[in-house]
């Protein structure tokens, strides 16, 4: 076996895109996952496997024992675990963020209307006239900025843990994104005050008054 191989590494999150890398045969998967963490900044738990549809990589083998062969792919992925956001929505209980925020709302950069968030799980999205049940949790309603709908009904979700607030994407179709980055269905994504939130065509400014 060769000392060394020369591998296509796809970055999936981020939208890193591929890179080619020259890599010790010998190195331990996870010790190669966390090189490719701290080199593109990547937060979250990720993952390798051989090209697009392939196995797995087993963290615990050197990368020859693992399946990389010279000339080959490896696809780095996030791993996604339940976040339970798909639970509470179904369950379409309306749980208060806190006394301690005396108003957390989104403000749309176009027209600065401002949108309250007085409940999680707080959708961001369009009513639904159809079946008006789906607009319980339905907290900024964006139909009347939209010229052409780009915003899907359950869009996306804005919640708080543990004192701090997160928003994850509902859905893979229309994109959601955080500050340029595109969100990763079945994630949870740190939002902070003053942070710029996108889903379809309509921007967001996330505030938070304590």
């Amino acid at each position: 076996m060769t000392d060394r191989l020369t591998l296509k590494l796809d970055i999936r999150p981020n939208d890193i895109g591929v890179r080619q890398v020259n890599v010790r045969s010998s190195l331990v998967v996870a010790n190669f996952v966390a090189e490719i963490k701290d080199k593109f900044n990547l937060d979250g738990n990720l993952q390798l496997r051989l090209g697009d549809n392939g196995e797995i990589l087993n963290p615990d083998n050197p990368l020859e024992k693992a399946g990389a062969v010279d000339g080959g792919v490896l696809v780095c992925t996030r791993i996604v675990e339940a976040t339970g956001t798909l639970d509470e929505i179904q369950r379409g209980v309306r749980e208060p963020f806190g006394e301690r925020f005396q108003r957390v709302y989104l403000s749309e950069q176009r027209t600065l209307t401002e949108y309250d968030l007085a409940w999680q799980p707080a959708i961001v999205g369009r009513r639904d006239h159809n079946d008006p049940s789906n607009n319980r949790l339905l907290a900024a309603d964006l139909e009347d900025i939209e010229d052409l709908p780009t915003v899907s009904r359950h869009h996306a979700c804005i919640t708080m843990k543990g004192g701090s607030f997160f928003i994850e994407t509902i859905q893979a179709r229309n994109p959601t994104y955080l500050d340029g980055l595109r969100l990763e269905q079945g994630l949870l994504y740190p939002l902070s005050a003053g942070s710029s939130v996108q889903v379809g065509r309509v921007s967001l400014t996330f505030h938070i008054i304590s």
